[in-house]
């Protein structure tokens, strides 16, 4: 079952205090949508899409990348998601998932949790359980205690098939989409989670988020490696300087490419991108963009590190190999590694740089091209 996210970031920050949208506020150094799309990210859907402020649309563009489509949300909740299901169709996904931008302490596994319900029941929600004694008052004062056994506090994300969450949808506004649901009777299966799914709404719920996050960084649990992997490959040509890992290389050949074709740093930022979830370097550098002709490929690193930093990752080590017949790499790796590490603002100890051959086998035996694969690993800013 196709499975289809659709977040929802149009909210204002005004009850956080903040002149800005909601989503775009500050959280241990990135932005609470770009902790929520990361949470969610592992669930494996199919297509993204992000419901933003009208005005804001090129910021938030720029902000989610390639990871999200974003379309204008309305100046409600239910209007900003019927606007993400209008954008798609019964062929885009058998099931969505929608979640709140501020809630960015979900876990993946909750997430999946949903999910899997929702494919079995055909609508499900997070929830988590009323844990204090529930008072009914009017005026300040207690008219009631309301039995508590059965209650749950509403959470996302909550998972629908596409047909009856459309159906839903066209009966108007509520605070969530299973209030919807229940109106025109599907029932909505309850997925138990941690009180940690909380909505940041007001400066105290952020204050907690970033307590949180503080206390997992210190736990280890926050600063675990997230690792990318980088392959590229060009043919070799006359009339071409080398070019590998940013130095230029003694040979009789040069790499093609829309760029300098430098394959060791191509492949280092395809690593760098893919271990930050932030597509391919053709996503952010398309060959078929004149922008990049010619261009220097230690541009390419420089952003994809940027990018990275963005999201409050650096890289914490690099391991390299350079496929190829000719010219020989070990003669060269010293400059190559020293070159990196600048480009990457780390430690050249933290960088390993080396040649193999596939002695004499296919294309690159046949010395018609140079091939590089590269691991990065990718760790939490401690600054």
């Amino acid at each position: 079952m196709a499975r289809l996210l659709l977040i929802v970031a149009a909210g204002s920050g005004s009850r956080l205090g903040r002149s800005m949208p909601k989503a775009l506020v500050p959280l241990a150094g990135r932005t609470l949508l770009d902790w929520a799309l990361d949470a969610l990210a592992p669930a494996a859907f199919a297509r993204t899409v992000v419901a933003v402020p009208a005005e804001r649309l090129p910021e938030f563009a720029g902000l989610v990348g390639p990871r999200a489509t974003v379309v204008a949300g309305g100046e409600t909740r239910s209007e900003s998601v019927r606007r993400g299901v209008a954008a798609l169709s019964p062929a885009d996904a058998d099931l969505v998932c929608v979640h709140d931008a501020a809630r960015p302490l979900v876990t993946a596994s909750e997430a999946e949790a949903v999910l899997v319900s929702a494919e079995r029941t055909g609508a499900a929600i997070a929830a988590t359980p009323v844990v204090d004694t529930i008072k009914k008052a009017s005026e300040q004062r207690v008219l009631a205690t309301v039995d508590r056994t059965d209650l749950f506090a509403a959470a996302t994300p909550q998972a629908f098939r596409y047909e009856t969450l459309r159906r839903a949808l066209e009966l108007g506004d509520a605070t969530d989409e299973a209030a919807l649901c229940e109106r025109i009777g599907v029932p909505v299966a309850i997925v138990p989670v941690s009180r940690l799914a909380f909505k940041v709404t007001t400066p105290e719920d952020l204050d907690l988020a970033e307590a949180i996050l503080r206390a997992r960084r210190e736990k280890g649990e926050a600063g675990m490696g997230r690792v990318g992997i980088g392959f590229d490959a060009h043919p070799l040509t006359e009339g071409r300087e080398l070019r590998l890992g940013g130095v230029v290389v003694a040979h009789t050949k040069g790499l093609e490419g829309h760029s300098d074709g430098d394959v060791l740093l191509h492949a280092l930022t395809d690593a760098v991108l893919g271990a930050a979830g932030l597509g391919s370097i053709g996503d952010h550098f398309p060959p078929s963009d004149p922008a990049w002709r010619g261009a220097d490929s230690a541009r390419f690193v420089e952003r994809a590190r940027e990018l990275a930093a963005g999201k409050g990752l650096v890289v914490g080590n690099v391991d390299a190999v350079v496929i190829a017949e000719a010219p020989r790499i070990a003669p060269h790796a010293a400059r190559i590694r020293e070159r990196v590490a600048g480009l990457l603002r780390i430690d050249a100890g933290a960088v390993s740089i080396r040649g193999t051959s596939t002695n004499g086998l296919g294309f690159l035996g046949r010395e018609e091209g140079i091939a590089a694969n590269v691991i990065v690993l990718l760790v939490s800013n401690p600054e």
